[in-house]
């Protein structure tokens, strides 16, 4: 299959009616294959698909607050959350955050100290999650095998969704501010038995920022890496990473005005070579919410970066060399759709 017919696999929901493909950007240019890849990737992805998405995890919260004896929350994470996702049918991680505790940042002061063991209540509550998934959707499979989340797809669902038992982390900021994009939460890794910080919010309220800042560019830089790693499944990069190192380009590479999208497509691919020659400028990169940086042991290598730098780099020839009597560089095209 071409790139741009696994594009357009990944972006179809066959429960929906296909008309909905008619509103697809790729469908209306009238350029080569490869010009019309980069533009599709970019795009965010049907809102009428995205609403499903929703709908299943909202199938999960409601089973879940019935069968539960605790009295959790629910919250969503993930790609889907902040527009960054590529497929149609994307799955979608539901955080379901114990009722029991919350644990507070130093120095922080609890006035009713805890005497559970917030370890156990966790894996009491992640094999609770189990149960009242499988007797819930009993055709559908749910995978524990996973340390922090459990997988269920299949049956009457019609997205997989990521079930992840957790608890509420209280930051200084978010004690200060009361904002919600500042709360954390700890998640149970099962098989280390320890917890997980992440701050989820806060990563989306910085994509949601610096997007509005680049007139859309950074999400659509996002998306059209993010779909190389997916279509080509060559690039040893994880999502969030990928999303990172789209993050931490500069404005002007990103703020490009609508049907200029290849100047961001050269813009990727020019950031990607100064990483792979900048150790110094590669090796200092946060991911959004600074937790950590992005080229560290466990996480996103050079290796991974010079797989993605080659894909843009062999699909910015294609692009060229099927279009070289209508332009000779890429931010100099203007596609219209």
């Amino acid at each position: 299959m071409s790139l741009l017919d696994k594009l357009e696999a990944r972006r179809i929901d066959p429960s929906i009616e296909e008309a909905k493909l008619l509103n697809e950007a790729y469908k209306r240019i009238q350029q080569s294959d490869s010009v019309k890849y980069v533009i599709g990737a970019m795009q965010p992805i049907d809102p009428e698909y995205t609403k499903n998405t929703y709908i299943q995890g909202e199938r999960i919260c409601n089973q879940l607050k019935s069968r539960l004896e605790d009295n959790c929350e629910y919250e969503y994470q993930g790609s889907v959350t902040n527009d960054t996702h590529i497929k149609a049918k994307s799955d979608i991680d539901v955080l379901v955050l114990t009722g029991k505790f919350v644990t507070l940042e130093s120095p922080q002061e609890v006035s009713s100290p805890y005497k559970g063991n917030p370890i156990q209540d966790l894996v009491d509550l992640r094999k609770d999650c189990v149960s009242s998934l499988e007797n819930a959707f009993p055709q559908a499979e749910v995978d524990s095998s996973g340390s922090k989340s459990i997988a269920i797809e299949g049956g009457s669902l019609t997205r997989k969704v990521d079930v992840v038992p957790s608890n509420w982390f209280n930051t200084n900021k978010y004690a200060e501010t009361k904002n919600k994009i500042y709360r954390a939460v700890q998640i149970l890794d099962s098989k280390k038995l320890e917890r997980l910080k992440n701050t989820p919010f806060l990563h989306n309220a910085w994509i949601e920022h610096k997007d509005s800042e680049t007139n859309g560019g950074l999400r659509k830089a996002a998306r059209l890496m993010k779909s190389l790693k997916y279509d080509t499944e060559t690039i040893d990069l994880s999502s969030y990473d990928i999303v990172s190192i789209a993050f931490n380009m500069n404005n002007s590479l990103l703020n490009f005005p609508n049907k200029q999208e290849l100047s961001i497509f050269s813009s990727c691919l020019a950031y990607c070579k100064t990483l792979q020659s900048n150790i110094n400028l590669r090796e200092s990169l946060n991911v959004p919410d600074e937790h950590r940086k992005i080229f560290t042991e466990g996480h996103a290598t050079l290796q991974g970066l010079n797989q993605l730098t080659y894909e843009l780099e062999k699909l910015s020839n294609d692009v060229l060399q099927e279009n070289f009597r209508s332009f000779k560089k890429l931010e100099e095209a203007r596609v219209e759709y």
